[in-house]
């Protein structure tokens, strides 16, 4: 007969590999769902490309589009930065500080852009109950304030290279292969080359899809979830 006290390491153990195993899939499936977050928010967003009053006009016009677009971009932001969180507790020999480094790349990252988005929701609001000279006299006064320049510029920075560091630990450590690194800059590098235009994101996430995919068929993240 078997008692309750043989059975419970066993238990034990298998929660610890299911955990281990969410956390793997977890780390596979978050580039996919930063490239399709990413689609959305550019199909959604209203003022491509624009910039000043002609973008304010946009958001006070189109509330309804403007919120998918902050929508996707807040999770397609949440999705890239954290992708090196994951990746820094697969990472144990050669790439390690590396990996610390987009650890705090990522940690600066996550805690600014995504939430720099709520600004998109006040130039709609303002430019809809205000006038959209309002809005235009609101970001002027925001702009002539130092810490905005210095948390904004620091977690975008942080942001756009959290994951290309974060993939060049994965490749330094023998995780990933150098294709997987290339997929990630060439999808940065289309991401930021289109004005986060459609076309743009849909090789972002065709990109990340790739380091997706070298992700899964690491066998030292694989076994990750066995240790």
């Amino acid at each position: 007969m078997v008692t309750e006290a043989a059975l419970a390491p066993r238990t034990a153990t298998h929660g610890r590999t299911l955990a281990l195993s969410l956390r793997r899939w977890a780390l596979i499936a978050l580039p996919v769902l930063a490239g399709v977050f990413a689609i959305v928010g550019a199909a959604a967003d209203p003022a491509v490309g624009l910039d000043g009053r002609p973008l304010y006009e946009r958001y006070a016009a189109n509330p309804d589009p403007l919120q998918w677009k902050s929508f996707g971009f807040h999770w397609s932001y949440a999705c890239w930065t954290m992708i090196a969180f994951l990746l820094a507790l697969v990472v144990r020999a050669r790439g390690v500080w590396i990996a610390n480094v987009a650890l705090v790349l990522g940690f600066v990252g996550a805690t600014t852009l995504p939430g720099l988005l709520v600004v998109d929701f006040y130039d709609s609001a303002i430019g809809q109950v205000a006038g959209v000279d309002t809005t235009v006299r609101v970001n002027e006064a925001m702009e002539s304030m130092w810490a905005i320049q210095a948390i904004a510029g620091p977690g975008v920075f942080s942001a756009i290279f959290s994951l290309p560091v974060a993939a060049v630990a994965a490749w330094r450590a023998g995780i990933v292969r150098w294709w997987a690194v290339a997929a990630v800059v060439a999808g940065i590098v289309a991401f930021g080359g289109s004005s986060v235009a459609v076309w743009g994101t849909t090789v972002t996430a065709a990109c990340f899809a790739v380091f997706a995919y070298a992700l899964a068929r690491s066998d030292e993240i694989a076994a990750s979830t066995q240790s």
